[in-house]
């Protein structure tokens, strides 16, 4: 309401009751009804006001909420999708050695912890996430590295496997090391 809108109020409150009645009232006794008049309306609106910024502000959280949980849903599918993934392109590649197929078993532990870190991140503050999406960049190159050592691990054989598999547990072990630790900055 604009002030001369008030002010028009006011003064109808303080002739009308007057001049239709007839009434005894003072002009101040008039006015100070025109006043109290105002400031409930005032109250009312404000109240208003509030319960309509609490009610948006409260369908926005839901709003954030329910975007957060569905990131979160859709990056679990992905990793649930990827896991299948490489099962079946496991099935259907060329026949391994024993030692090949540990080493991918290996690996696979390592595709999952990127995959449930990478469904982690998705719900993570956006700084977070662009220091997450960098370091875990490295660990796939790492990870990368060794599924082309994999290929070669059919031509060891004797007393070189035992070492071969020791050294690639414990490549395998700082890879998921570097998860766990970049996960913890989540």
């Amino acid at each position: 309401m604009t002030t001369k809108t008030k002010t028009l109020l006011v003064v109808a409150a303080l002739l009308a009751p007057g001049a239709m009645f007839g009434c005894d009232r003072t002009p101040a006794e008039a006015h100070n009804d025109g006043v109290k008049a105002q400031r409930e309306a005032d109250e009312t609106a404000e109240k208003v006001r509030k319960e309509a910024a609490d009610k948006v502000a409260e369908a926005n959280r839901n709003a954030v909420e329910a975007t957060e949980e569905a990131r979160k849903k859709t990056a679990e599918a992905q990793a649930n999708a990827n896991e299948k993934i490489r099962e079946a392109n496991r099935e259907i590649t060329t026949p391994r050695s024993d030692l090949q197929d540990w080493a991918q078993k290996k690996l696979d532990s390592v595709d999952n912890m990127i995959d449930t870190a990478s469904a982690k991140a998705q719900t993570s503050k956006p700084a977070a996430k662009a220091k997450f999406n960098t370091a875990i960049e490295e660990v796939k190159h790492e990870r990368d590295a060794l599924q082309t050592e994999v290929a070669t691990l059919e031509t060891r054989s004797g007393e070189n496997v035992d070492k071969t598999k020791e050294q690639f547990s414990q490549r395998v072990d700082r890879i998921k090391d570097n998860i766990r630790n970049i996960e913890k900055s989540l």
